[in-house]
Order: structure tokens, then C-alpha cells, then sequence
């Protein structure tokens, strides 16, 4: 039985805006959407929604909340989870480093190419242990296939989105991954998934 999961990445959160400086919040802040942000978020939901999707499941963070009971709401589909699971992976997550609060976009290219070799070769030399990712990701894939519903919105993190694509065997370039795109992933009820579109981003 075929099943489809649309990955939305959290609306524009707060830190996202010209100007904003990390130095003068404490860290670990809980970052919530922006004006910007919130306005994403009700325009995602019309989108998701037009797929079927039937229930809403989120990381635990505010953005992702915040995103995901908008869509919940507006379809009036359930929205009973935050996963831990799908709250973001920072790049020095897989190098068993501390990850502190904001991250390179060269240190998240080195990951991400590290992942991709794995999933292509099975291994990834250097300093980085794709498997750490591969963890979470198909605990991930493993609950959702659990769900009793058949199409589900599930609202996470750029590089999230990104390491599920490529441990699935996507094939994708490594961009930017735009505030409330969509990437569709469909599972075969086997075990199996296929990545059917890309961080594609809201209609204009």
C-alpha cells in the first residue's frame, strides 16, 4: 500500500531576518516564526492540504510547531505529535563533536557529501559518521510508516530534509532549501521509499 509523506520545511523563523543577531539572545533559544513566517505557514497549509494529507506530525521546536498547526488547523486533520526525532541535525552532530548553536554552510556541505557516499558506497571516509543520521531518519521513515493514515505533513528542518532525501538514494543537488517547500517521499508499505519531488517551493 503506498503511502506519501510530505516533508515541509518550518516557515521564516525570527533569526532568519536581515539584521538579526545571534550574540544578543542566549543560546539554545527556541526560535519562533516571524511575522513573515506565520504568513508562510497559512499559505503551506493551503498547499499540503490540496495533497489529501490527513494527519500532521512536527519536530518539537517552536518554528515547526508553530508551521504544522497551521496546516492541523486549517484542514482540520489531527495534530497529536512532536517528535524529537525530527527536530534538526547540525553537520557536527555526525562527527560526534559539540554542536554549538549556528553551523557553516561549508561544514553542512562536507556532511551532506559524507551521507550521500554512504548511501551510495555503504561507507563514508573522514570525519563523519553518516550513520548517526541514518539513525534518526529511518526511525523516522519506521514510525510514520506505523501511522494509520496514509498521507501525512510532516513539518521539520532544512538539513533534516535534506540527509532523509539522501539516505533514500535521492539524487538531488545540494541548495538551499526554501521556508515551507515541500518534498514528497513515497513508501512502498515494504520498507522501501522514493523521493518524488525536491524542496519545492510555494507558489508565487
Amino acid at each position: 500500500m503506498r503511502r506519501s509523506y510530505y516533508l515541509v520545511r518550518h516557515g521564516r523563523a525570527v533569526y532568519q531576518h536581515r539584521g538579526f543577531r545571534f550574540e544578543d539572545h542566549p543560546p539554545g533559544t527556541d526560535w519562533p516564526l516571524s511575522a513573515a513566517g506565520r504568513a508562510q505557514a497559512e499559505r503551506a497549509a493551503v498547499e499540503v492540504l490540496r495533497h489529501g494529507v490527513e494527519r500532521v506530525v512536527s519536530s518539537r521546536l517552536a518554528r515547526a510547531v508553530s508551521t504544522a498547526e497551521a496546516i492541523a488547523q486549517r484542514g482540520g486533520v489531527p495534530y497529536e505529535h512532536r517528535w524529537g526525532a525530527l527536530n534538526e541535525i547540525h553537520p557536527r552532530t555526525l562527527r560526534a563533536a559539540e554542536a554549538g548553536e549556528r553551523w557553516s554552510w561549508w561544514e553542512g556541505w562536507l556532511a551532506a557529501r559524507a551521507v550521500r557516499r554512504y548511501a551510495a558506497r555503504g561507507s563514508a571516509p573522514g570525519p563523519y559518521d553518516p550513520r548517526i543520521a541514518e539513525d534518526r531518519v529511518r526511525g523516522v521513515l519506521a514510525r510514520l510508516d506505523a501511522l494509520p493514515e496514509r498521507r501525512v505533513a510532516v513539518v521539520s528542518h532544512g538539513f533534516f530534509i535534506l540527509l532523509s532525501v539522501l539516505l533514500i538514494g535521492g539524487r538531488v543537488r545540494y541548495r538551499w532549501i526554501d521556508n515551507c517547500s515541500v518534498t514528497r517521499i513515497d513508501a512502498d508499505g515494504a520498507g522501501r521509499y522514493r523521493m518524488v519531488s525536491f524542496a519545492r517551493p510555494l507558489p508565487a
